[in-house]
């Protein structure tokens, strides 16, 4: 039984294969639950791991949705989604219609959010709306703050202080705990810091006592921006076919909707979703184009497509939970701190 079931699942796979590969290459036959909604492409900090501080002079006019421009387009939004990421390339807080979108949103039948934050002085106003909701969702919220190390946090968080993001994440660990909620922060790492973890990354769990994780990354490349990553030694040999544009399309703070959700430039928007229904958007004759350059091989006809590395990137990611750090002793945690060394000490030639 077993084995006429990995037989079926096999035969299903293939066909699956078949169809977008030849029979229907570019065609999206069965359409996402999970959407990215761009609130705003404005940002309080100028990161160097980011678009918005490296590539200010090519990025999009600065936009933030309004309540009256989202119940615009959540009218052309035509099929039902479970999840939904309010962030892309901007800060979420700066958006004062973030709690009425989520509930707009919840009233649509959307059961999760993921918000991303640099948590540098947000409207704490706002946190506490959307966590003091009747019908609260569920709520995965992440504060992106290198707070191991100030030399590290204000040479990527620019021009962020170290002292001014430890004092307002307190402060929203403060709103956290008022109402039982956890959150995690996001932190980029380099081999310079493998041996300070150790020691700092107890103390801010000590300090956050509503931080459920942490999570420990290297840089993201960023297509056009190979430079905000590390990419020296963790590239494979041969591209991969990218499931972005199948699975996070992405509705910009415009209203134009793009088929990758690392389109910065947006350079490949398939239309506006003030004139299209979203399914209209998903395969008309430039979505089916873009997707059916990605599975023949051809991502070089794609414009966002012909720098870009996410589909050759190996990156690191680690997420240190709470329970870990409090029950390991001294020296579990040195031994596993060390073991990132695996990635970061690679040779640094680019393959």
């Amino acid at each position: 039984m077993k084995r006429f079931q990995r037989f079926r699942q096999r035969m299903q796979r293939n066909w699956k294969k078949l169809l977008m590969r030849y029979l229907q290459p570019g065609k999206l036959r069965v359409l996402p639950d999970t959407l990215t909604i761009e609130l705003t492409n404005r940002c309080s900090l100028a990161c160097s791991c980011c678009p918005n501080g490296c590539d200010r002079e090519h990025s999009r006019p600065q936009h933030t949705l309004t309540l009256d421009d989202f119940q615009q387009l959540l009218g052309h939004i035509d099929i039902p989604f479970k999840k939904v990421f309010l962030h892309l390339h901007g800060e979420p807080f700066l958006a004062k219609d973030l709690p009425r979108i989520v509930q707009l949103l919840v009233q649509r039948g959307v059961e999760a959010f993921s918000i991303f934050s640099n948590a540098y002085h947000i409207d704490l106003s706002l946190l506490e709306e959307l966590l003091a909701m009747a019908d609260r969702p569920q709520l995965n919220i992440a504060f992106s703050a290198e707070l191991y190390d100030a030399v590290t946090y204000e040479s990527i968080r620019r021009p962020g202080k170290f002292a001014d993001v430890w004092q307002s994440l307190e402060q929203i660990d403060a709103v956290m705990e008022r109402y039982q909620c956890d959150y995690s922060v996001n932190a980029i790492i380099n081999a310079e810091a493998i041996d300070t973890l150790k020691d700092s990354v107890p103390g801010v769990f000590a300090r956050l006592h509503r931080m459920s994780s942490l999570h420990l990354s290297s840089a993201f490349p960023w297509p056009h921006l190979p430079g905000t990553g590390d990419v020296a030694g963790h590239l494979r040999r041969r591209r991969r076919i990218c499931n972005q544009i199948w699975e996070l399309p992405t509705i910009l703070s415009s209203g134009e909707v793009t088929m990758c959700c690392s389109d910065y430039r947006g350079e490949c928007i398939v239309g506006s979703l003030r004139d299209h229904t979203f399914s209209e958007l998903m395969n008309n004759r430039e979505a089916r184009r873009f997707r059916r350059n990605i599975v023949l091989r051809k991502a070089e006809c794609n414009a966002i497509c012909r720098d870009c590395l996410i589909d050759r990137h190996i990156s690191f990611s680690r997420v240190v939970r709470r329970r870990f750090v409090e029950q390991a002793k001294p020296e579990v945690l040195e031994k596993y701190f060390a073991g990132f060394n695996k990635y970061f000490l690679i040779d640094k030639a680019i393959g």
